[in-house]
């Protein structure tokens, strides 16, 4: 296990989830989605760039064969949401007739899944599922059920594990609530 815990006391946010808990919540996930594709043969869908923390460590926790994708879109600058998505990258596989899950940070105002979704059962999969590391109050809006969810927390702008402000913080440790103060 990864040992960064120690940087905590010099960050200037309030922790929600340090590193350990983020890890067994994610290798609990892992087993649940083991567990629900045995047998199938599913292709796991990074959500660029907030996504890559997350996705890295529950695939390493999923014991079954998978493979891998990535997609790409944007929303989002500073802490508010544009409203407007643009898909910046598209998947590299042929999903038609698999089975996708696609792999989230934080399903937010759930606008960029929303977009994401169609996009993807546009492809034809055989199924599609959603994990969330966070789902944020009012992440209802996506109107798609997310099947694998880390923690539900309250509408606080997060960041660390993936999760950015402008693209920095990305780097930290864990899930932190951020403040300009």
């Amino acid at each position: 296990m990864r040992n960064n815990t120690s940087n905590f006391s010099n960050i200037p946010f309030q922790a929600l989830f340090n590193e350990e808990t983020i890890l067994s919540r994610v290798k609990e996930l892992g087993l649940q989605i083991a567990n629900d594709y045995q047998g199938k043969n599913p292709v796991f869908v990074c959500v660029l760039r907030g996504g890559v923390y997350f996705f890295s460590d529950l695939t390493k926790a999923v014991p079954i064969p998978i493979e891998l994708d990535f997609i790409q879109a944007k929303s989002y600058t500073g802490t508010e949401s544009s409203g407007n998505v643009e898909l910046i990258k598209d998947l590299d596989s042929e999903i038609t007739g698999r089975d996708v899950l696609i792999v989230e940070d934080i399903v937010d105002t759930g606008r960029t899944l929303k977009f994401l979704i169609s996009h993807i059962l546009s492809k034809k999969p055989n199924s599609l599922e959603v994990a969330s590391l966070l789902f944020k109050e009012g992440g209802e809006a996506v109107g798609y059920p997310i099947k694998y969810i880390g923690w539900n927390i309250g509408k606080e702008f997060v960041i660390g594990y993936g999760l950015d402000y402008d693209g920095k913080f990305r780097n930290l440790p864990g899930v932190f609530l951020y403040s300009e103060d």
